[in-house]
């Protein structure tokens, strides 16, 4: 299988190691052209959960139509830049690749149907975090629940098998939708209610817990977001108490890490 993973961010970055290493024929695409010059001379370094450090001699490029055509476009990049890196993306994309996104927010698959055909789209979300640490070194911080995705009609075919497997056996865990894309895309934004109020704080999810207004306002997000999605025509079980559920299901998970909303505060995006 040949994937192509469109940014090369912490995430990114971190997915196309891990199939790297799994012996995978994966390519980073990068517009960061420090970056690109950065991973090409001196390998990705990947330090991973257990605490190990692997050195990945992993193909990364500027430039996507030199890929050729793959069977697998994972777009990770911030959704500000969705569309246009789903447009850049063409030159990869055949009758029978799939182009899949496990990006947070909401959006963000309206803006690869504008150069992708819908049928061809992959939507999901991921429970794995990572950051980077350098231009050419990353920390993969897995978590639980790995990656789920689906189509938009909630067929599954032989291909989707296929890259579940192959992304299951380099250690990310795969899972495959078979009904509404559109609850797990929602459940993750519901989690997520405290990005915002981390990226003003400055606070690590360990902080925004122990601190009784940050706590507070976090729930207060989520049960609005819940009222949103109830709009939208979602019915699951996390809406009906949406700020519980953020601040003891969802939270606790972050520990002292950084949300990446807060990164991108730290780092002037």
């Amino acid at each position: 299988m040949k994937i192509a993973i469109v940014g090369a961010g912490g995430l990114g970055a971190s997915f196309g190691a891990m199939l790297y290493l799994n012996g995978v024929d994966v390519t980073l695409i990068e517009i960061d052209r420090r970056r690109v010059d950065a991973i090409t001379a001196n390998g990705l370094d990947i330090l991973l959960p257990d605490g190990s450090e692997k050195n990945c001699k992993i193909r990364i490029t500027d430039d996507p139509a030199s890929v050729g055509v793959v069977d697998l476009v994972q777009i990770s990049v911030k959704g500000y830049h969705t569309e246009v890196a789903a447009r850049n993306a063409q030159p990869m994309v055949g009758p029978e690749t799939y182009v899949l996104s496990v990006q947070n927010g909401l959006g963000n698959l309206r803006q690869i149907e504008k150069s992708i055909p819908k049928e061809q789209i992959l939507g999901g979300v991921t429970a794995l975090s990572a950051m980077p640490l350098g231009l050419d070194k990353v920390k993969f911080n897995g978590g639980i629940g790995g990656v789920r995705f689906g189509r938009f009609d909630g067929q599954v075919d032989t291909k989707l098998d296929e890259i579940a497997q192959t992304m299951s056996a380099a250690g990310l865990e795969t899972h495959i939708i078979d009904g509404d894309i559109r609850v797990p895309i929602w459940r993750k934004l519901l989690a997520n209610a405290g990005n915002c109020v981390a990226a003003m704080s400055g606070f690590t999810g360990n902080q925004l817990l122990a601190c009784a207004e940050t706590g507070k306002l976090t729930a207060m997000l989520a049960n609005e977001t819940a009222e949103v999605a109830k709009s939208e025509g979602l019915n699951f079980a996390e809406l009906e108490d949406a700020g519980t559920y953020v601040l003891t299901k969802c939270l606790p998970g972050v520990k002292d890490n950084k949300i990446s909303m807060l990164q991108d505060v730290e780092a002037g995006r």
